[in-house]
């Protein structure tokens, strides 16, 4: 092999393993729940790149209402807006329809799936996604005092206009109950894409939520 075509090669290899390394992001996020009844909840989100699909920070407020009167599980159904920041590159409108279970659970433990679908419009294209979650949590002893909750999920996500499973993700952290209605969130997560940029987004994440 020639100099030049070896220097030639490292030079690629260089550009392709730079072009992969993981983003690391700082994801922000405040939930606040409201039960006017006992089989009903509202859910108003406030969010920044938790979903991101684009190369810019995009920040989301989303409105959901759920219906709780499930044997094992609730039903939501709502509509969240994102749109890039610092441009004009990136407006979304989505509409989310999801179903939650428990699907097993044995002392503290319990297995959470998540069925949702989301129709979108994207930049004026539409189209929609199909999303599975596993979520597996520890469940609190005491929810009056302080309560920690660590848990783990594992999500894929099928985009229509790809015809694939174009993300996966998953996240590993801890709810915690402070006081009153206040509850926190750290977590730490992974989005891998493969036909969306970021490719790779390694991110720490932080909720704040609020429960009535």
């Amino acid at each position: 092999m020639s100099l030049r075509r070896g220097a030639f090669l490292l030079l690629v290899f260089g550009a392709v393993a730079d072009a992969q390394k993981p983003t690391t992001q700082f994801w922000p996020e405040l939930d606040v729940y409201w039960s006017p009844a006992v089989h009903q909840r509202t859910f108003v989100e406030l969010s920044s790149s938790t979903e991101q699909d684009g190369p810019n920070r995009e920040d989301s407020i989303g409105l959901y209402q759920d219906y709780l009167m499930l044997p094992a599980g609730y039903l939501r159904g709502g509509f969240r807006y994102t749109h890039s920041v610092h441009d004009a590159s990136y407006q979304e409108f989505r509409f989310v329809g999801e179903g939650t279970f428990r699907t097993w659970s044995r002392g503290l433990a319990r297995l959470v799936s998540r069925s949702r679908i989301e129709i979108r419009d994207v930049n004026s294209d539409w189209s929609y996604r199909i999303r599975e979650r596993l979520h597996f949590q520890r469940i609190p002893v005491h929810q009056n005092g302080f309560a920690i909750a660590p848990y783990g999920t594992f999500e894929a996500y099928y985009y229509s206009q790809y015809k694939t499973i174009a993300r996966l993700g998953g996240r590993v952290g801890s709810e915690a109950h402070v006081y009153g209605p206040a509850w926190v969130d750290l977590y730490i997560a992974r989005q891998d894409n493969t036909r969306t940029l970021p490719k790779y987004v390694n991110a720490l994440g932080l909720t704040a939520k609020l429960t009535y």
